[in-house]
């Protein structure tokens, strides 16, 4: 392994020279967190769905304003699912509104993010995590949304704790 030496001054200052790898500027502005929202619901209530058509999973909307239409976000989700029985499975997605137009995927990729067991039940914890750049300065909503893998198949969603956290930042 290569060892590089700063020298005296740069190794006072911080600064590594462009040579050795580094950028050469003294300081940065980096990003802000400009306001963090959770929501928490720490009952044992439970939602289920048989149902393969997404569905609003009630009492658990994290509303958030954001500081400037330039803000971006970072949501983390996490929560607990019951398959229910062999072959079951429950899918989710995270939705957003502002300005009351509709429940809008916030990221097209996680459109069926979910868990499917084919063999026994599963009682697992999932997490998601995701970026969104709305351009609005309109209270949002965010809203999970749950649907069962496969018709008539019964899967439960939020035996346990369930989390959101909206992480504003310019």
């Amino acid at each position: 392994m290569a060892l590089t030496r700063l020298g005296g001054a740069n190794a006072i200052s911080g600064i590594v020279p462009v040579a050795n790898g580094g950028t050469g500027a003294s300081s940065f502005s980096p990003g802000k967190i400009l306001q963090i929202k959770s929501m928490t619901n720490n009952t044992l209530s439970q939602a289920n769905t048989n149902s393969t058509t997404f569905a609003d999973v009630s009492d658990l909307d994290l509303l958030i304003t954001p500081t400037a239409a330039s803000s971006k976000f970072v949501l983390l989700v996490n929560y607990n699912v019951d398959t229910g029985g062999s072959g079951h499975g429950l899918q989710s997605v995270l939705t957003y509104n502002h300005s009351g137009i509709s429940q809008t995927y916030v990221d097209d990729y996680y459109d069926n993010y979910g868990l499917e067991i084919t063999a026994d039940r599963a009682n697992s914890w999932q997490s998601m995590n995701y970026y969104l750049a709305p351009n609005t300065t309109n209270e949002i909503t965010f809203r999970l949304q749950i649907a069962s893998s496969g018709a008539g198949e019964t899967a439960y969603f939020n035996r346990r704790a369930y989390r959101c956290i909206a992480m504003e930042y310019a």
